[in-house]
């Protein structure tokens, strides 16, 4: 079993200062961070559009605390006070961060869960 995780962080490309402040940190031991990329979503419903994305592999065994503080460091040191971010809209306090940070990992494992569903599946038969 893979003894890491990751999270991806997108950002607003208005918001490009936070993961700017997040990549030019200096992370806590056991955790690295990507350099932002820029990427443009494409969505009919008004979701999309261009966005900055981190990510931020951490080995499973740090403290979840000591990635909530690093990142509140790097969020408030941006001079923001709240962002949208994987879509949904963040004041920066340690809570907070925690919730996204969790609720990116379950959306992670129930994509997984949903792929390892899809591959065990008999292909569809085309008529």
């Amino acid at each position: 079993m893979n003894s890491t995780e990751r999270i991806f962080l997108q950002f607003s490309i208005f918001d490009m200062a936070i993961a700017t402040a997040i990549a030019e940190s200096k992370p806590p031991e056991g955790i690295t961070v990507g350099k932002p990329t820029n990427v443009f979503k494409a969505s009919a419903t008004g979701g999309g559009g261009p966005f900055v994305v981190v990510a931020i592999e951490f080995v499973r065994t740090i403290a979840s605390g000591l990635l909530v503080s690093w990142l509140y460091d790097c969020f408030t040191k941006s001079g923001k006070k709240e962002a949208t971010i994987n879509n949904k809209q963040c004041v920066f306090n340690k809570r907070n961060i925690r919730r996204v940070i969790q609720t990116e990992l379950k959306n992670q494992r129930d994509r997984k869960k949903q792929h390892q569903h899809d591959k065990s599946r008999p292909p569809k038969k085309r008529p």
